[in-house]
């Protein structure tokens, strides 16, 4: 402003002499009186440049003035972006790989983990887990709980639809409840709503009632919705052959588009869009595409070659193979545990409490975990594990000591004899079956542990189990003996069904297969207890008694490791999941697109 003031300044001391001079004709006494007063010129004045200035007076004109504009612009637009951050943008794609293929996407039916993913991102549960692993609402806008904790009332938000635009009600979530209670609809959460009874108080508000309290209760409710229009009229024998286990219609983030099959027959890839009506506001990312691939090593190739943007879950030994720039790996947080547990009922050995001691006296753990997934996680030694309520991190398993199991095996009566690697007694080799399924990690636990235990006289097989087989042909069947498996265990849920001698059979996830008074006391009173001090002493003397007994040999906690592509921002509260679906637990505020917003 100051060279453009000079040079004006410079010029209208020329340009007096020649308006005074044409004065008469030109330009009047205003004009005159302006320069006198060294006003900045008018419009009129400006026009009469052109008739005054030569060529090279013209040009200096015009530079200063361009200048000028420039200073403006540039000023203008430092303001504004000190002034306006970037912010989130609608728009854009993001591809997925999963392993497996769907089969039934359906909140009532799914079992796969592919399954669950889908079933997340359609539909709607009363409640959902946060980003942390909290369970908040979803459908419903409030709730109440009485004070003997056996009443839940939820009154439902304004405003919710289904995809194809029909009104979500309370009659919907009442149809949903009572197909899962429903036996021949053969959904694996029914056993979860034992006890529960709901009912309809009006068009948006639903009434549970519980037997018995039950803390977890609120977990259970993240369950989707079905939409009682559309599956009214599909026989609960035959649910599972329903087209809308294929085309869903749900009320979540995002609504299917359409599907690609392979010669086969087998479904190649979903195409979802999000859904503009989501009642929790519709997602930023435009298109989720989800690709579907037979294994890990095919999947990880797909993430390098920039067939995906992102996959479910990298396992630890493919994470050197992906040399990907555009590809993150986000580190979460994870109520996964791999563990080893004993079938006393397919080995009489295991029945033994001091053999099972020199079993896990002879478990090197954090060889283990250097070894089988690289440090990718943490030695634990209970079910309970860190940042989880009741963890105590007093709480320590036997330390690794091979000399002490040879002891207590000497005493048992299992020698060694010269000429024989393994233990012998009345005749007998001392051997073991161990079983686990065919993922690298837990390949390399197994050869670990195998080789451990040799060394100390124990026969030791290798059963190695191809994943697709691995729930129908052993853990549903319970057929093995010493099993190294991992389980993602419900936070909320408590360890009731993963260490309750009831829980011991399929559906039940009591993999060890032993059976303890105090422990099942303890469980029953945890599951029922609303006193947090009580809780924490319950948690203390469950997990003493389990390492007491030897139920099983806790090894680590993985960390799940989730690539994604560096274009997708919005994921930085993910820290936690409970199931691998829980990374789409705030995917509405996903995005890929900004724009500038002022501050």
């Amino acid at each position: 402003m100051a060279a453009f003031w000079q040079l004006n300044k410079k010029l209208f001391s020329k340009i007096k002499p020649l308006l005074i001079e044409k004065e008469p004709r030109d330009i009047n006494h205003q004009l005159i009186s302006q320069l006198n007063q060294k006003k900045v010129p008018s419009w009129t004045q400006f026009k009469q440049l052109s008739k005054i200035l030569n060529k090279k007076e013209k040009v200096h004109f015009g530079l200063t003035t361009l200048i000028l504009i420039l200073a403006i612009f540039f000023l203008g637009s430092n303001l504004y972006w000190q002034n306006s951050s970037p912010a989130p943008d609608f728009g854009g794609s993001y591809s997925e790989g999963l392993i497996g293929v769907p089969n039934l996407i359906n909140p009532l039916l799914a079992t796969s983990d592919v399954d669950r993913d889908l079933v997340r991102l359609i539909y709607s549960g009363l409640m959902k887990f946060d980003e942390q692993g909290n369970v908040v609402p979803d459908l419903a806008a409030s709730y109440t709980i009485d004070a003997e904790q056996k009443v839940y009332t939820f009154e439902l938000r304004d405003n919710l639809f289904w995809h194809d635009g029909t009104e979500l009600l309370a009659d919907d979530i009442i149809f949903t409840i009572e197909k899962i209670k429903n036996p021949e609809f053969k959904s694996p959460l029914r056993s979860s709503f034992n006890g529960v009874s709901v009912n309809r108080v009006n068009d948006k508000t639903v009434q549970f009632v519980l037997d018995q309290p039950f803390a977890p209760f609120l977990s259970i409710l993240t369950v989707g919705i079905l939409p009682a229009h559309l599956w009214y009229s599909i026989p609960d024998f035959g649910a599972q052959l329903a087209e809308l286990n294929k085309k869903p219609i749900g009320s979540g983030p995002y609504k299917f588009k359409s599907l690609t099959k392979e010669a086969s027959g087998n479904i190649k890839n979903y195409v979802l869009e999000s859904y503009d009506a989501y009642h929790l506001g519709q997602a930023y990312i435009d298109q989720l595409t989800l690709k579907f691939y037979p294994d890990f090593e095919v999947a990880a190739a797909a993430l390098q070659n920039k067939n995906i943007d992102g996959l479910i879950y990298l396992p630890k030994s493919y994470k050197d193979v992906i040399k990907n720039k555009d590809v993150v790996f986000k580190s979460l947080h994870s109520p996964q545990y791999t563990a080893v547990f004993f079938n006393p009922e397919k080995n009489d050995l295991l029945k033994n409490l001091d053999f099972r001691t020199a079993l896990a006296l002879d478990v090197d753990k954090n060889r283990i975990l250097s070894e089988a997934i690289n440090n990718d996680g943490q030695v634990i030694h209970s079910p309970i594990l860190p940042e989880s309520f009741g963890y105590d991190s007093e709480i320590e398993d036997i330390k690794f000591n091979p000399s002490a199991a040879e002891k207590i095996l000497d005493e048992l009566g299992w020698k060694k004899t010269e000429g024989s690697q393994f233990r012998q007694k009345d005749d007998k080799t001392l051997s073991l079956k161990l079983t686990t399924v065919d993922q690298p990690e837990n390949v390399k636990a197994v050869s670990i542990i195998k080789e451990l235990w040799e060394n100390i006289g124990i026969q030791t097989e290798l059963q190695i189990v191809a994943k697709n087989k691995m729930r129908s042909d052993v853990i549903e069947t319970r057929d093995y003996e010493v099993l190294v498996y991992g389980e993602i265990i419900n936070i909320n849920s408590g360890p009731y069904p993963f260490w309750h001698s009831s829980q011991t059979k399929n559906p039940g996830l009591n993999l060890s297969i032993l059976s303890n008074k105090d422990i099942d006391k303890y469980l029953e009173d945890i599951r029922q207890s609303q006193n947090d001090e009580e809780k924490e002493k319950l948690f203390k003397a469950f997990q003493n008694k389990l390492l007491e007994l030897h139920f099983a040999i806790f090894l680590y906690n993985p960390t799940y490791t989730y690539p994604v592509g560096k274009k997708l921002q919005g994921l930085d509260n993910l820290n936690f999941v409970n199931l691998p679906a829980d990374r789409f637990s705030n995917i509405n505020s996903w995005y890929i697109k900004t724009k500038r917003k002022l501050n």
